[in-house]
């Protein structure tokens, strides 16, 4: 188990650019070399994808839950009203 983390750790090295330049070159080298490397990097990248679209959609949903709170609720009409003058001017 410690090797797989150790691979994660040193996968996500690369990915992050966390490498120094030698050790970037060598751990391309290896990624040439081995194709099972090579694909649980691509497989660790596709996750990473997956991860980060997710998050830009909650974060996306959750901006859109305020901005509709701010929009529609009674109490926030004053603050809405600032933010439309700010940019009338």
């Amino acid at each position: 188990m410690r090797t797989s983390l150790n691979n994660i750790k040193t996968i996500e090295d690369h990915l992050f650019g966390y490498h120094a330049p030698g050790d970037a070159l060598v751990f391309e080298a290896r990624m040439i070399l081995n194709s099972g490397l090579r694909d649980e990097v691509q497989q660790q990248q596709n996750t990473y994808d997956v991860i980060r679209e997710y998050s830009r959609k909650r974060l996306k949903a959750e901006i859109a839950a305020v901005q509709t709170k701010l929009t529609h609720e009674p109490q926030h009409l004053g603050f809405m009203q600032k933010i439309i003058n700010l940019f009338k001017k």
